[in-house]
């Protein structure tokens, strides 16, 4: 099964997602992701993503997110007509809930849709949506009562984070150095929110070196602990926790 992520929309990416279209029946559920866009440079408040299954974009989502109110609104989701059916707007979703219950204060996550035959209702409700009876703008209401209130507003570390981890392999052979090296390069670039990354193998190789040194950087607080449940960091970890005979770790701002 391919891995669904969620990942920038940058230069590299625009154009594919720009081209990204729902099928003629469901034109009128969703607007076209180039007005999504346009909302989007307009309005602070949106955070958006390409979602990816494996290398390929399949779709697109946008949130509308006020961390004072607090608010956390799908604004747009839509998976490629050629794409449907594979199951990864359920997983691309299920990523965007799990980022929304780490957000501050985060207790429920809302969103509308056209009500009508093809609607998306059914889809939402499958995760967990409930209809409240509300009708905002002709669209229908729907609201998702999270496990989590998420982050208090003293516990919020505002400004960039760096997450620093050592590695201290069971068996240090340049092979095995060579194959947790790979292992942590392929996250390089992969992860949304992920803003910097650096990885090396220990040069001086003294009683009390770790063998591999890892730095990455992130946006806050929101931002590393949605890489740590990432799908595309977990089997990382859990070859590097096999492999290692010690792990440590640091975070500063």
């Amino acid at each position: 099964m391919a891995i669904v992520s969620l990942r920038p929309v940058i230069d590299a990416n625009l154009r594919a997602v720009l081209n990204l279209k729902v099928n003629e029946a469901q034109n009128g559920f969703v607007a076209p992701n180039a007005i999504s866009l346009a909302e989007a440079a307009l309005e602070p408040k949106a955070w958006y993503r390409a979602i990816y299954a494996d290398e390929a974009p399949v779709g697109f989502v946008m949130m509308y997110e006020d961390t004072e109110k607090p608010t956390y609104y799908l604004w747009r989701y839509m998976i490629d007509a050629n794409h449907q059916g594979h199951g990864y707007g359920y997983q691309a979703l299920q990523l965007v809930i799990e980022r929304v219950k780490r957000r501050p204060q985060a207790s429920e996550m809302t969103l509308s849709y056209v009500p009508g035959e093809g609607s998306p209702q059914p889809f939402y409700q499958k995760l967990g949506f409930v209809d409240t009876g509300e009708v905002h703008d002709g669209e229908n209401v729907m609201r998702l009562e999270l496990d989590s209130r998420g982050i208090a507003p003293e516990e919020i570390i505002r400004g960039p984070i760096t997450h620093l981890v050592l590695f201290k392999l069971k068996e240090p052979t340049e092979e095995n150095i060579a194959a947790a090296l790979q292992q942590l390069r392929s996250l390089d670039g992969q992860i949304p929110s992920l803003r910097s990354f650096r990885v090396g193998a220990d040069l001086i190789r003294s009683p009390r070196s770790y063998d591999i040194g890892l730095m990455t950087m992130f946006d806050d607080l929101a931002g590393l602990q949605e890489y740590q449940v990432h799908p595309l960091h977990l089997p990382v970890a859990a070859y590097m926790r096999e492999n290692c005979s010690a792990i440590v770790s640091t975070d500063y701002d």
